[in-house]
């Protein structure tokens, strides 16, 4: 249960991160990039960028919270165990695309970013496991 709560904190540590983006969106985007393809996403209503920022705030946030149901720190919310594996399957596919993308152009925070999924990926296994609990 120990890698579930180290699972919620990175999520809660992603999503300051976030947070802390909104002041500096742009770079953000260059230093990723991909701003060109978010202002074509957004068609020039620059706000939908940041609403996309805060609904994954509140994503990362939520997953957060799944990680801590999970291990019953806090109140059990619905479809935890669904939740759990839902989050495990995302991230691996994350990090495997993150992967294979650094065979293509490899850079350091391309890697970092792909490493991170990694890790939550394995932090939230055990909840996958830990039926009886979930359940």
């Amino acid at each position: 249960m120990k890698r579930l709560r180290l699972g919620a904190v990175l999520h809660f540590l992603i999503a300051i991160g976030h947070i802390g983006c909104l002041f500096a969106l742009d770079e953000a985007f260059e230093a990723y990039g991909i701003r060109e393809i978010m202002h074509q996403m957004v068609s020039g209503h620059v706000w939908m960028l940041y609403a996309l920022t805060i609904g994954l705030v509140l994503a990362f946030c939520l997953a957060g919270l799944y990680a801590l149901s999970a291990t019953g720190d806090i109140r059990r919310l619905p479809l935890t165990r669904m939740a759990i594996i839902t989050i495990v399957v995302l991230y691996s596919l994350r990090a495997l695309a993150g992967g294979i993308s650094c065979i293509n152009d490899f850079t350091w925070l391309q890697c970092i970013s792909s490493l991170i999924p990694a890790i939550i990926a394995w932090c939230y296994w055990p909840g996958v496991k830990e039926r009886a609990k979930m359940c």
